[in-house]
């Protein structure tokens, strides 16, 4: 996606227009404090933030920002609003390392000094695979080369309300927060997630763009809302195809699928079509990032075989082990198995629970599924299910279901219905346990 580059950085300068305060660039690079500067400048009287509180133009959005943090690293502990870009701004123009911290977590020690001549933002572990820690990459709009493949490919329209449900604190949620700022979209926001509130505004904002993990999504999308969006962007977590068939059902063919990690940075991009060729794929990688499928000798895989996903480039690094199993297909797109922790051996059988996942959720009376395995002396392991249901319907019929789409090993024994699943803080799914 070599071409993304000069297309998506011509983008992102002509909407930011940085010559405009040219000593907040040079001070800080295009972080939140600049951004909100240029904005502020760009476009005073426009809404930059819907939240809670209500609507808050640029102009507002700056005059919050005027009284900087002392210190050289501030934990950032605000929920998703205007006290959020407040406090991160401050820091930032104190030129500190602002790191994000969940507001509902437990404290972490997130040492005192600055990593770099500039201050910047730090995001933390998610904590959907153990406890989260501080993340030593910094998230940065000037980290801008494999960004310029997003700035490229989706529809970001000044004017076009982005509803953004996944929590600031993560590294998803602050980077269109900061396109938002970027292209003067107003970006909607609250402090918990409702998904019945995001559809009613959807209902009165068609056209807008929605972002979010995808039981979130998900979520929204079993509301019954069906209104045409610019855009549905999935990410930091699996994508199931039936997930995405839902959702591409609900809001319109505009859905995209982001892969990556807090500790290794946004890796790639499936479009619409690659989403329709290829259901389950995490796209091609993202300009000037590296993506590999290697065996546990570090040898590269040829297309179809599983191996482990290895991402390096501008926002990683050098190439590390993303800690998820994966493959790519004949054209180039990759796809994710599930995490190697998560792989369930069942009477010498490997099952992914991803794919035992995606075939429950094909029946129409199936909300949400998650896969977990239960120790066993014979078997080594035994699949359970557990069930959101979205109408009534037994365990043994989907027992029967799954037989009819999955190898033996791969059905489950059990089916536990429950109405919710378990997530996360930043909305992903929590851990499997048994």
């Amino acid at each position: 996606m070599a071409g993304d580059v000069p297309i998506g950085l011509g983008r992102l300068l002509a909407a930011v227009r940085p010559w405009r305060a040219p000593g907040a660039f040079r001070a800080h690079g295009l972080t939140l404090a600049t951004l909100t500067k240029l904005a502020a400048r760009n476009h005073p009287d426009e809404v930059a933030l819907i939240d809670d509180d209500g609507p808050l133009t640029y102009a507002d959005l700056e005059e919050l920002t005027h009284n900087p943090t002392d210190g050289e690293r501030v934990v950032v502990r605000e929920p998703n609003g205007r006290s959020f870009v407040a406090a991160v701004v401050s820091g930032l123009r104190a030129n500190a390392d602002v790191v994000l911290a969940d507001p509902r977590g437990p404290a972490v020690d997130v040492g005192k000094h600055r990593a770099g001549r500039r201050g910047q933002v730090v995001v933390m572990t998610s904590g959907s695979t153990g406890t989260p820690k501080v993340v030593e990459r910094k998230v940065a709009v000037s980290q801008a080369v494999p960004i310029a493949t997003l700035v490229r490919r989706l529809p970001l329209q000044h004017g076009v309300p982005l509803v953004v449900t996944q929590p600031f604190f993560h590294g998803f949620g602050v980077g269109f927060l900061a396109l938002g700022l970027a292209f003067g979209m107003p970006v909607v926001v609250r402090r918990r997630f409702h998904p019945d509130e995001v559809a009613d505004f959807l209902r009165d904002h068609p056209g807008a763009l929605l972002t979010g993990v995808p039981p979130i999504l998900s979520k929204v999308a079993r509301t019954g809302v069906e209104v045409p969006l610019s855009a549905v962007v999935s990410g930091a977590g699996q994508l199931h195809p039936a997930v995405a068939e839902r959702l591409t059902r609900a809001f319109g063919p505009m859905l995209f699928n982001l892969y990556g990690s807090s500790e290794l940075g946004w890796a790639t991009l499936a479009g619409p079509m690659d989403l329709r060729e290829a259901p389950g794929t995490i796209g091609r990688p993202a300009a000037g990032v590296q993506l590999a499928v290697l065996d546990d000798e570090g040898r590269t895989l040829p297309a179809g075989d599983v191996g482990r996903l290895h991402v390096g480039g501008r926002l990683a690094g050098t190439p590390a082990d993303s800690g998820d199993l994966g493959h790519r297909d004949s054209a180039g797109r990759y796809f994710v198995d599930g995490r190697a922790d998560d792989l369930i051996v069942t009477g010498g059988e490997n099952v992914f629970p991803v794919e035992v996942e995606n075939a429950l959720l094909t029946h129409p009376a199936v909300a949400d599924a998650r896969v977990v395995g239960v120790p066993d002396d014979e078997y080594g392991a035994l699949l359970r299910a557990d069930v959101v249901r979205r109408d009534p319907v037994e365990g043994p019929e989907l027992v029967a279901y799954a037989r009819s789409r999955l190898t033996p090993a791969k059905v489950p024994r059990w089916i536990l219905f429950t109405d919710e699943l378990p997530i996360t803080s930043t909305g992903k799914p929590a851990p499997r346990v048994t």
